[in-house]
């Protein structure tokens, strides 16, 4: 497809337009064509001309960059689109499937309700709310919290429960409330009697709710009866009634609805990468093989991937977990009466190489990936997240189990296609141990591997930030010298805004810090020649960590609208300022000096000379800093930005919070640009351009 056919339009609408600025539509979503004025007003260097927003380059417009992210998964047809907590659920009669509200990340961030409509009028004597007796069936990386009390989907309770009748949708009667209702210690019915009465509609409300494994909070349950005087069950499919709720755990890989809304999202963003294949994707083991022995990748899911490409994105593939099917102890999972998280399904439970067949048919897996994918992905990463160990003491074992896998793994696929480039599993952090089971890796593997995958941040404190480049650089000497003179890719990484705070993160962040955070690792990866990806582009789901570039607000069924945060403005912009930029050598100085700032000296080649720099440390609200002038010199720095060999040239820079372009006047004598401001998130100068400004 010729890039000057290709077009936003092809996947979002126009639907509004502010300030003369389309608002484009994808789906549900809504995303401005400019980055908004997060902090209007500002000016980078006095006396410069009036700034002009910077309109974003495509993914397809632009010629490199070094951004990604991991989508969410990725779109899916209905065949592989499991949903075990479907509404659906509450009126099937069947005690062994179940419903399950989308998590809150507290107790009481927002009611839940069930709404059951009759196809007609019935005198009803009372609500029955059915726990499920033994709770879904799942497998759980941690066995500790799959059976603990209430926290079992199916078992999960409100402590406030509310129900209310109608007979025309419009004048509802409390029939039954409280607000200490205790879970039944054998999982009995909740039954709400009331007095006979004409009813059509019944409306369930629960507050403060229970956590529900790994999800949240959360409203789980096998179901919902209506009860005539004569006893009958009229809250059935059976009996023509109906079930609305307010949200659905739609699983960490969301819905096929979903996906296909917001996978484009990223040819917006400007994105280069993209990595797909982690847990619970389309292109995991267990969904190309749902027959045992008849391997297909799904063809919705094969389509996004020529897309991606054709418009642009890079594809890193992993190949991942087990199946089911082929495990020493095989069984066929229910997609309907139990949990189907693929997430789940690692070693040790199960690892493929412990046996032989097993492990011949994950080879088979791997070959027909290669074969089918080489014409479109170039880079395969053997498992994501290998079980790290807790400690150096079990290190070696781990080592030896991963490479007793990836080994003949990385030989198959050589065989498939001898261009491809394999990854490292990506460990979950840059700690002493993961850093040492990559090494231990290394060396073991002798060649095998091209590529270094890691997983370097989540949530920590920014100060780490300027601790990353003498990191990664005594990784590269240290695998250097174990003969590994390969490509580095930070896999998975994201700072966390959520709103309430979870109390499992540390570390709590705003927006807008979220966004100025993200900015700077970004650019760090980028001035560093490291390929990264914010994990998770769009995430409905994982509410307990806000992990992706959308905000998720109030829950809604059947679909969770989200929209963009700050981050999502600031990291599109950066895909255009940093395009086709490398590493140089050049020297930049700053007069007055100051301790925070941070500055890489990078180049293009066209010969621009580009240099982003900011004030490291904490990230404010605004442009002020004033909550960390305990530790900074000063919260705003105005510096002469010294370059030598610059004479003559022009320049100007990109405000990446804002979106904006400012023209920049140098000195007299071409050698400095005079009366800077840095602040506390990227500012990227770009000098000796011979374009005239873009913008509106």
């Amino acid at each position: 497809m010729p890039s000057g056919s290709r077009s936003l339009e092809d996947f979002a609408t126009i639907e509004a337009s502010c300030d003369g600025v389309p608002v484009y539509a994808f789906g549900y979503t809504y995303v401005y064509g400019v980055s908004p004025d997060f902090i209007p007003g500002l000016s980078w260097q006095a006396g410069s001309n009036a700034p002009k927003k910077l309109v974003p380059k495509k993914s397809w417009e632009i010629r490199g960059n070094l951004l990604g992210s991991t989508p969410a998964r990725e779109p899916k047809s209905l065949h592989i689109d499991d949903q075990p907590l479907l509404p659906v659920h509450l009126i099937d009669g069947d005690p062994e499937t179940c419903w399950c509200s989308r998590g809150l990340i507290e107790a009481d961030v927002e009611p839940v309700w069930i709404r059951i409509d009759l196809p007609a009028e019935a005198e009803v004597k009372a609500v029955r709310i059915v726990p499920s007796k033994q709770g879904m069936r799942g497998f759980a990386p941690w066995p500790e919290c799959w059976h603990t009390e209430n926290n079992s989907v199916g078992q999960a309770l409100p402590r406030a429960l509310t129900v209310k009748v109608s007979r025309d949708d419009y004048h509802w009667d409390t029939v039954f409330e409280t607000t200490e209702l205790q879970a039944p210690q054998a999982m009995d019915p909740v039954e709400t009697a009331f007095d006979p009465r004409p009813v059509k509609q019944v409306w369930i409300t629960g507050r403060v709710f229970p956590e529900v494994l790994t999800f949240g909070h959360c409203f789980s349950i096998a179901g919902v009866q209506v009860l005539s005087t004569s006893g009958e069950n009229l809250a059935l499919h059976s009996r023509g009634a109906g079930v609305t709720v307010s949200s659905t755990h739609l699983g960490y890989g969301m819905d096929r609805f979903t996906q296909d809304m917001l996978w484009p999202i990223q040819y917006d963003l400007g994105f280069k990468w993209a990595r797909v294949g982690y847990d619970m994707s389309a292109f995991q083991w267990a969904y190309v093989e749902r027959q045992k022995g008849k391997l297909e990748v799904d063809p919705r899911a094969d389509a996004a991937i020529t897309e991606a490409v054709e418009h642009g994105v890079r594809i890193v593939m992993v190949l991942d977990k087990g199946n089911w099917l082929h495990a020493p102890e095989p069984r066929t999972p229910q997609r309907n009466r139990e949990l189907i998280e693929t997430y789940f399904n690692h070693p040790p439970k199960p690892d493929p190489a412990r046996d032989a067949r097993y492990f011949e048919a994950w080879l088979d897996y791997v070959r027909y990936m290669v074969r089918h994918f080489k014409d479109r992905v170039r880079d395969f990463e053997i498992w994501n997240e290998w079980n790290q160990p807790p400690d150096a003491e079990l290190l070696r074992e781990h080592v030896d189990t991963y490479c007793r896998l990836a080994g003949p793994t990385a030989q198959a696929i050589r065989q498939e296609d001898p261009e491809a480039r394999i990854i490292l599993a990506s460990p979950g952090g840059l700690t002493p141990t993961h850093v040492a089971f990559i090494e231990g890796c290394i060396k073991k593997l002798n060649g095998l591997v091209d590529v270094v995958g890691y997983h370097p941040y989540y949530n920590c404190d920014p100060a780490k930030i300027r601790e990353y480049p003498d990191l990664m650089r005594s990784l590269k000497q240290r695998l250097q010298a174990c003969g590994f003179h390969g490509q580095f890719m930070a896999t998975e990484w994201s700072w966390f805004a959520s709103y309430p705070r979870a109390a499992r993160d540390a570390d709590h962040f705003t927006e807008m810090q979220k966004a100025k955070i993200a900015a700077r690792f970004m650019t760090t990866n980028a001035a560093l020649g490291i390929p990264s990806f914010w994990n998770e582009t769009f995430q409905t789901q994982m509410t307990s960590r806000d992990v992706s570039l959308l905000r998720n607000t109030f829950s809604a069924d059947p679909i969770n609208p989200t929209q963009p945060q700050a981050v999502y403005y600031v990291l599109r912009t950066l895909s255009t300022a940093l395009e086709d930029v490398n590493a140089a050598s050049y020297r930049v100085d700053f007069r007055p000096s100051h301790p925070d700032i941070e500055c890489y000296a990078l180049e293009r080649s066209t010969g621009e000379r580009v240099i982003a720099v900011w004030l490291a440390g904490e990230a404010t609200d605004d442009a002020a800093r004033e909550h960390v002038a305990d530790i900074l010199v000063a919260d705003v720095l105005v510096a002469d930005v010294l370059v030598a060999d610059a004479a003559g040239a022009a320049a100007y820079g990109i405000d990446s919070l804002n979106g904006t372009r400012h023209e920049l006047r140098m000195s007299p004598d071409g050698t400095s640009l005079p009366g800077v401001t840095i602040r506390d998130w990227p500012f990227i100068i770009v000098i000796g351009h011979n374009d005239r400004p873009a913008g509106r």
